[in-house]
Order: C-alpha cells, then sequence, then structure tokens
C-alpha cells in the first residue's frame, strides 16, 4: 500500500465518506474484521483506489485501536479493534470459564482424572515436537516417537530421548499448575519457571548474554532472531509488569494470555525451550485469571500448527493483530468445546458401560479393566499403568486386579519384579455367557 494518496483521490475519498458510501467498509469491520472483500469494490464502483480506502480504513481502525502490546524500549507495538465479533468471543469464553470436568459430568473422580490425563497427554505430545529439531525428521519418525511418549507417560517407564524427556517435563509441571498458580509472575518467578523446565541446570532460568541462540532448542524456529540480549531483563520486566498489574484502559486476560505467548517467543529470553516456556506461562496466568479448566483442555492437539504461527506484521514497529487474536480466541473457543464433548462422550460410554456389567459383582474400573480386555484379550495390564491413569492409591489399583483373578476373569503372572495381569484362560467364553 502506498503512503502517498494525490490529493484529488483524497477529496473524492472524504466526499464519499461524508456521502455514507463507505459506511459498509466500517460496519463490516466491527461483524468480521477479517473480511476485506468490500474493498475491491470500491475501486469499480466509486473510481476510488483501492489503496487508498485501505489506507482510511487502517488509519481509523488505528486510532480506534487498543494497544496490547508495546515493547519495553518503545521500539514495537500491537493494536487491536474491539470488534463485535471479538467481544462476542471474549462473552462466550468467558461463560465457559467456570466449567469444570468435575461438577458438570455424573462421573466418578477416578474417571474425571483419566479424561483429564488422556486429554493432557495428546496435549503435551505435539509440544516441541517438529520437523528438524530434537530428531524426527520426517513423518514415520515423528508417529514413532508421539507413539513412544505416549507409552512413556501412560505406563509410568522413564523417558529414554531427549523429546520424551521434555514431555516428560512439561506434563509434570501441567500437573502442577494449581501449586504454580499461587505466586505473582515476576521476574524473578519466571525465571525460576524455566529453571523448573529446562532439562540442563545450567541454562535454566538464566536470561540469553549473546544476540545469537546457540542452539534451536525447543520450538524456536518460527519465532525470528530474538531481542538483543542487553535488551532482555527489560523485556522481562515488561512481561511481568504485563502480567501482573492492570493496564488502563483494560486489556481482558484472554487477549493478555495469547500476547504474553508470543510476546516470549518474539523476545526468546533463553538459550532452549522459549516457546515450551512461553505455554507453561501462560497456563499459569489462565489459571491465575480464572479460567482453571482451560489449560486441560484440548486447545492445540489438532491446531498446534495454528499456534506455531507468529502475528503477521511483527517486523514493522506498529501492527494491527486484530484478526490474528480473534483466530487464537477461536481456539480457546473450539478448546471450551471440544473439553464439553469429549466430557459428554466420557459420560455416554461409562453409562454403557455400566450397564453391560452390571450384573457382576465388580466396581466401575474393573468392569473397564474387563471391557478393554474383552476388547482385546491379548492385552497386558499393570497396576502402576492402572493406578497411573486413575490416580489411584497403589494398594486400590492392586486390589481391582487381585478380586479379578480371585473371579477367574484375570490370571497373574511375574516378571521380573513387576506383576502384569491378561484375561484368564476360558474367561472370554464365561463372561460373554453371563454379560448376555
Amino acid at each position: 500500500m502506498s503512503d502517498f494518496i494525490d490529493p484529488e483521490s483524497a477529496v473524492r475519498l472524504i466526499q464519499a465518506l461524508d456521502d455514507g458510501q463507505l459506511d459498509y467498509l466500517f460496519q463490516t469491520a466491527h461483524i468480521d474484521y477479517s473480511e476485506r472483500d468490500g474493498l475491491a469494490g470500491t475501486t469499480l464502483a466509486m473510481g476510488l483506489p483501492r489503496d487508498a480506502v485501505s489506507h482510511l480504513v487502517t488509519a481509523t481502525r488505528r486510532a480506534q485501536g487498543l494497544t496490547i502490546l508495546a515493547g519495553a524500549w518503545g521500539d514495537y507495538a500491537a493494536w487491536i479493534t474491539l470488534s463485535a465479533e471479538m467481544v462476542e468471543l471474549l462473552h462466550e469464553i468467558d461463560i465457559r470459564s467456570n466449567f469444570d470436568f468435575y461438577s458438570n459430568s455424573e462421573l466418578p473422580e477416578d474417571e474425571v482424572r483419566a479424561l483429564q490425563n488422556q486429554i493432557l497427554i495428546e496435549e503435551v505430545l505435539p509440544l516441541g515436537l517438529a520437523r528438524g529439531e530434537i530428531s524426527p525428521t520426517n513423518d514415520i519418525e515423528l508417529s514413532h516417537a508421539r507413539n513412544g511418549a505416549r507409552r512413556m507417560l501412560t505406563e509410568g517407564t522413564e523417558p529414554t530421548t531427549d523429546y520424551e524427556r521434555w514431555v516428560q517435563r512439561f506434563f509434570d509441571l501441567m500437573k502442577r499448575l494449581p501449586e504454580l498458580a499461587e505466586e505473582p509472575l515476576t521476574v524473578h518467578r519466571l525465571l525460576e519457571l524455566h529453571a523448573m523446565l529446562a532439562l540442563d541446570k545450567d541454562s535454566g532460568g538464566v536470561l540469553r548474554t549473546t544476540d545469537v541462540i546457540q542452539s534451536q532448542g525447543i520450538g524456536l524456529s518460527t519465532d525470528g532472531t530474538g531481542a538483543q540480549a542487553e535488551r532482555l531483563m527489560s523485556e522481562m520486566s515488561a512481561i511481568a509488569a504485563y502480567g501482573t498489574g492492570r493496564q488502563k484502559p483494560f486489556v481482558h486476560p484472554m487477549v493478555k494470555t495469547i500476547v504474553y505467548f508470543y510476546w516470549i517467543r518474539r523476545i526468546q529470553p533463553f538459550q532452549v525451550a522459549n516457546a515450551l516456556f512461553a505455554r507453561l506461562v501462560i497456563h499459569i496466568f489462565e489459571y491465575q485469571q480464572g479460567y482453571p479448566t482451560l489449560p486441560l483442555t484440548p486447545l492445540t492437539r489438532t491446531a498446534a500448527s495454528e499456534w506455531a504461527v507468529p502475528p503477521p506484521g511483527t517486523d514493522v514497529p506498529r501492527f494491527d493483530a486484530t484478526t490474528f487474536v480473534i483466530k487464537r480466541l477461536n481456539l480457546f473457543l473450539n478448546a471450551y468445546l471440544s473439553a464439553e464433548t469429549e466430557l459428554a462422550s466420557a459420560t455416554h460410554r461409562y453409562r454403557l458401560l455400566c450397564e453391560r456389567f452390571k450384573g457382576l459383582n465388580i466396581n466401575h474400573r474393573q468392569a473397564r479393566i474387563l471391557d478393554e480386555a474383552l476388547s482385546v484379550p491379548t492385552t497386558v495390564f499393570t497396576i502402576k499403568r492402572h493406578a497411573l491413569s486413575r490416580g489411584l492409591a497403589y494398594e486400590t489399583a492392586r486390589q481391582d486386579f487381585l478380586q479379578l483373578v480371585a473371579a477367574g476373569y484375570l490370571e497373574q503372572q511375574k516378571r521380573g519384579r513387576l506383576f502384569e495381569f491378561r484375561l484368564a484362560q476360558d474367561a472370554e467364553k464365561r463372561l460373554l455367557r453371563e454379560l448376555m
């Protein structure tokens, strides 16, 4: 777009604006901000240069916009226009802020824990895993790495690769969110959190001292070169003030969450794990701001590639982030909707499970074990996996299996120091008869 508008075009532009011929452009902006097709019609219908109309609309939006990001050194800033579309999205998110897995279903607590655990596992698997980083170089290796990490988290085995170690570390920290959210996100706390996350103790919580990142680490490939090292402490202070203070005019917490995430990624304060660190920080911030369930929803399972993309226009001093923020707010809303759907599906499956096994003198956990065994008769069960997936005490998980062994439905074998359980011989036929 040219910065120069010739006088004749300027006069015609003002006349069209005064006559109300451009009203629909501004109305559209406040309904669907990303809709810009109307600008093309101004050239044919009114003889107005598209660049001139676009210049006017952009300048008006900027003048009306709310600054949501201002770099510590004043060298960049971003704003949004509070369109009707954005306000509606924020409202839809806010009315779901009280969504809770426990109070919104008839599931027993261990069933809810199992569902949350399953969602969280699938959430952490894509984090930090991209082609060219760590080890996977193609789709087959990518799938293999994810399956290995999924097995590790499900069965409670030790990580064997750097990727699995990052996944395990992030997963463990996510399980500690209520505890981590107790302290405000000051600069000192931010450095502490990175130290908790980093695998290398020497680099954890230590700001970069060079302008060149020595190692890509986790998820840095799309975020540019980062801020100059001498500016990092100022930027971190500005980020901390942004999260702990109240802006005037008011900036909605969900908008601040988005800014938080991409601001940290923009400056890349550490040598490693900046994207993972940004993700951890925003989940703590969400929890602190009254959205405790949002971090445990399917936020990136199907949208990891969208979250990886930085805001457009970040290479210029000031940029309009409205469309970008609207798209991310949609991701937050979809995460809540997906969580509601998954909870409803889990509740439906639980009802079917209870109905199927109601004739047997067993609890719902044992019913689930038998249901899985009947679906795949070769399945091998362990006490550790059962306890881990459902948040059970070891003895409770152990008794679930021993009672099924005593009833003749399962058999146990010792493998090394562990007991393994599988469907007993002829138990399948017996169960199918009893369940008829």
